[in-house]
């Protein structure tokens, strides 16, 4: 398949790493999001482009433990988009791909997952479709759930579609399909459709983008119920069922309709009106349909065309909206203004968000279109999860942790660090063989072993650079860093989080921050240092091996003059505290990390 010609690479990634950073920022101020100290502590922050730490209660009422989310981790809006473009890959199997693989794996590592996708999930990893309950009253309780689920599930993730559908037409087939997977009420539909439209313009628009042109684009989602009732899968509903759904579609047209005219008229008001006062009345504060497709999707879509000009404005209004779905209103709004854009609007959050490297290769993939079905796994779901609890278990000994073994969705993954949270919870970071980091938090088991950090031999996963060496031509360099298990060199870093997006950068791989230390490689780590400690950076240098040396100088966007016109010249550039860095060529038939 050829890729889309009338959308741009740049395009692509601006919608994708803007859906990360938007959920990453606005997560921590999400209402239900369950931050550590509540609305207090969340009036307490300030709006600022730049991602924290925080501490959320995650588990379920009765097994309830804290989780520290770092600076720039995403939640499960992120999860789904990517999950949607994994399977979007798989070509004419998207919908088998999203159904038999994707959706029954995320529940294992998702974070902040909504009732109704995670309910969705489920069924399918039972190897039935939520649709087709069964007849005993807890399935008849969750099909009613099903058939009234409205939320934003669906318009959170559907941005990969924009990119693989050349008509409306087309685009409608595609999230009514993907929809009707988690959600069953015409609410979580439409808004996905008006969102999918507002979103399609703004990224074939761009410069040519206009005052209030998504809204009037987005109504052009307002399908009527009589082409979505074909696009069904047969048996998804009774024949009173269709009438019912049929009834709340051209309902909840009416009721978007209605919204787009709140926002049109705020927009075309300019500065005169309120962003705050139109979101209210939008119902975004609302706590009982803050969460539903339409209210978000045309939440999002004001922003995008009230910021237009402006867009970092547009993002902070979203992530900080008191008593609002911040992650996911923010997620989208940031999807259009990235679509706009590009990334450079966003500044360090482009570089510091979780995965930022396998953000980007996938959604310039999926700009592509490049088919590839990756591997199908050949046990059931459920074998497949009960193997990786055993694995994870096993690696808790300090047995096999380095060993790649096989994630349930297929993917190849190492085991990059262990931990117990509120010495109730084993959580294990793996470092998947695409690039992408999961958490899996699982109790402990009865007696278990000692756990810490103890694992730390980070993932390295198929690609094409990584840290090769250091080289320290003068041991006082070094003298006086703190040692850390299993890292041959410890670097100072004035500013961890600028270190760690350079290296990203260089490797084209992620290296999160955690716990005042980045890992770049296995035997280089970076440590946070006091702003006024003096460092020694004129004796270190470090040496790296890529793959490509113009892949490197791409990625850190270096002129054409500096790009080396050999494989065996040596690229020579400064890290942000100014280390030499010597990046070289890696020679033909060096083996990669992971198969």
């Amino acid at each position: 398949m050829t890729g889309n010609n009338r959308l741009s690479a740049q395009v692509a990634t601006g919608m994708f790493l803007g859906a990360a950073a938007g959920d990453a920022l606005g997560w921590p101020q999400e209402a239900r999001g369950g931050l550590v100290g509540g609305q207090k502590e969340r009036d307490r922050a300030q709006p600022h482009m730049t991602f924290r730490r925080w501490i959320r209660h995650a588990g379920h009422y009765s097994s309830r433990y804290r989780d520290l989310v770092e600076p720039g981790e995403y939640s499960d809006d992120t999860q789904l988009l990517l999950a949607t473009a994994r399977s979007c890959l798989a070509g004419d199997r998207w919908w088998q791909r999203l159904t038999e693989v994707e959706l029954p794996t995320w529940p294992l590592y998702q974070r902040g997952g909504g009732g109704a996708v995670l309910r969705a999930a489920a069924a399918w990893a039972s190897g039935r479709p939520p649709w087709d309950s069964g007849n005993s009253a807890r399935a008849k309780d969750a099909l009613a759930k099903y058939r009234n689920a409205g939320a934003n599930g669906i318009a959170m993730r559907i941005a990969p579609h924009v990119l693989w559908a050349d008509t409306p037409h087309a685009l409608v087939q595609r999230v009514v399909r993907d929809g009707i997977a988690t959600h069953g009420h015409p609410r979580a539909l439409v808004g996905a459709l008006v969102y999918a439209f507002a979103l399609r313009h703004a990224a074939q628009a761009q410069a040519t983008h206009g005052f209030g042109d998504s809204i009037e684009a987005a109504a052009g989602g307002l399908i009527d119920v009589d082409q979505i009732l074909p696009e069904l899968p047969v048996g998804w509903a009774t024949s009173s069922e269709l009438d019912q759904f049929a009834g709340a579609w051209r309902d909840t047209n009416k009721e978007t309709q209605q919204l787009l005219d709140i926002i049109a008229d705020s927009v075309h008001q300019g500065a005169m009106s309120n962003p705050e006062t139109t979101l209210e009345r939008l119902g975004c504060t609302d706590p009982k349909v803050n969460g539903s497709g339409t209210v978000t999707a045309t939440a999002a879509i004001y922003l995008a065309s009230r910021f237009a000009a402006r867009p970092q404005g547009g993002l902070l209004t979203a992530a900080f909206l008191r008593k609002a779905d911040t992650d996911t209103l923010a997620s989208m709004t940031a999807a259009i203004l990235g679509g706009l854009h590009g990334i450079d609007w966003l500044g360090d959050l482009a570089l510091t968000v979780q995965d930022a490297a396998y953000l980007t290769k996938i959604a310039q993939r999926s700009h592509a279109r490049t088919v590839d079905f990756g591997h199908w796994p050949d046990r059931p779901s459920r074998q497949s999860r009960e193997g990786l609890k055993l694995t994870l278990l096993s690696a808790s000994t300090n047995e096999g942790s380095e060993k790649p073994h096989e994630f349930p969705d297929g993917r190849r993954f190492r085991i990059a660090d262990l931990e117990t949270l509120d010495d109730r919870i084993l959580r294990a970071r793996l470092q998947l063989s695409d690039g992408q980091t999961v958490l899996i938090d699982a109790p402990r088991p009865s007696n278990p072993p000692v756990l810490g950090r103890a694992v730390q031999q980070p993932a390295r996963r198929h690609d094409d650079s990584g840290v090769h060496t250091v080289s320290n031509h003068g041991s006082a360099a070094l003298a006086n860093e703190d040692p850390a298990p299993e890292a041959a060199v410890v670097l100072a870093a004035r500013s961890l989080t600028r270190s760690a997006a350079f290296y990203a950068q260089l490797t084209g791989r992620d290296i999160p921050v955690r716990s005042g230390t980045a890992r770049v490689g296995p035997g280089l780590l970076l440590q946070q240092k006091p702003a006024d400690t003096p460092i020694d950076t004129a004796s270190v240098s470090v040496r790296i091996t890529v793959g490509l040396l113009a892949d490197v100088a791409r990625r850190l966007g270096l002129d054409n003059e500096r790009i080396p016109s050999s494989p065996e010249e040596v690229l020579e550039i400064k890290d942000p505290d100014g280390r030499t860095v010597r990046v070289s060529q890696r020679h033909a038939g060096v083996g990669r990390d992971m198969d």
